[in-house]
């Protein structure tokens, strides 16, 4: 019996891609198609974010830690953004998840994580310009919010060591004392003239960055704000009423910190405006360098084959 001959399989078959044993190449098909430039730049840059976003993360986690229990952190639920930790996590693990896929992507060369790394990065792009449009349209809003939201931080002044170190720097830095005046620490119960019933002893006061020159003093006066505030008693003669107000008044600052606030900001507009663009300008090239080098790879995959 005569053998048969077997037909042969068409060259085109004989090409066989296995998405799961592809393997790197350099050359495979000819000169490797992604740029080591473009790679290692995607992955430089995203370093210092990696890095910068873990210490952050970090820093936040052991201030939380240092100074909260699990049953402070529910009872205080309610007032978080009062907490300065908190925007320093959220800013951290941003940095942090955006560095780290990033790196991995580019140093992996994984399209997934450069996906995500895009992704990511326009959408915070997105968010940042709709955030100015919003506060420019809706300026007077937001306006009464950064009141209330400061009248709030007043209030909590000694509930958290984080946002009152934060305060007393504002007021030392700005030489101011208050949100609108001295007169405005009477909400906080502390420093409320009301407090002499309780005989407390910063009653009708204010908190010691209110005090003149209080960041030049190597030894810090804790005392020097108490009971600037409150009015002379009654059976003093005027001229000493005077004397005594003039007093106190010029041992703390009397300007509040809002007013201080806005004239920085438009003073400094333009710094604002070009540090915005500048912020911009680095996401667009981070999404246009991790977009390049994902046609990179792909058009690199194109080439990997196996013959059978």
């Amino acid at each position: 019996m005569a053998n048969r001959r077997q037909p042969v399989p068409h060259r085109a078959q004989q090409r066989v891609y296995r998405q799961s044993q592809i393997r790197y190449a350099p050359g495979a098909g000819g000169e490797s198609e992604i740029s080591c430039c473009v790679k290692y730049s995607v992955f430089s840059f995203n370093v210092i974010f990696f890095l910068l976003g873990f210490g952050l993360l970090l820093f936040g986690v052991w201030a939380q830690i240092e100074k909260n229990t699990f049953v402070n952190m529910l009872s205080k639920a309610s007032k978080l953004y009062l907490d300065p930790t908190w925007p320093l996590l959220i800013v951290g693990f941003l940095t942090f998840i955006i560095g780290f896929s990033g790196c991995v992507g580019s140093l992996r060369e994984n399209t997934s994580f450069l996906t995500f790394y895009s992704t990511l990065l326009g959408l915070l792009l997105i968010a940042e310009l709709s955030a100015g449009v919003f506060a420019y349209a809706c300026r007077d809003q937001l306006d009464n919010y950064i009141r209330n939201l400061l009248n709030d931080v007043v209030v909590g002044y000694r509930d958290d060591p984080d946002l009152q170190l934060l305060i007393d720097s504002m007021q030392e830095t700005w030489m101011c004392c208050g949100i609108n005046g001295a007169d405005d620490w009477d909400r906080n119960t502390y420093f409320s003239i009301e407090a002499r019933e309780v005989a407390s002893p910063e009653a009708g006061g204010v908190p010691f960055s209110c005090c003149v020159n209080s960041s030049k003093l190597e030894f810090k006066n804790y005392f020097c704000g108490h009971g600037v505030r409150i009015k002379p008693e009654s059976h003093m003669t005027a001229h000493l009423a005077a004397q005594r107000v003039m007093a106190h008044t010029a041992s703390i600052y009397t300007e509040g910190c809002l007013p201080k606030l806005q004239l920085w900001l438009n003073n400094n507009m333009l710094l604002v405006a070009v540090s915005m663009v500048i912020i911009a300008i680095i996401q667009v090239l981070g999404i246009c360098f991790a977009q390049n080098l994902k046609s990179d790879i792909l058009a690199q995959r194109a080439k990997w084959y196996y013959t059978h």
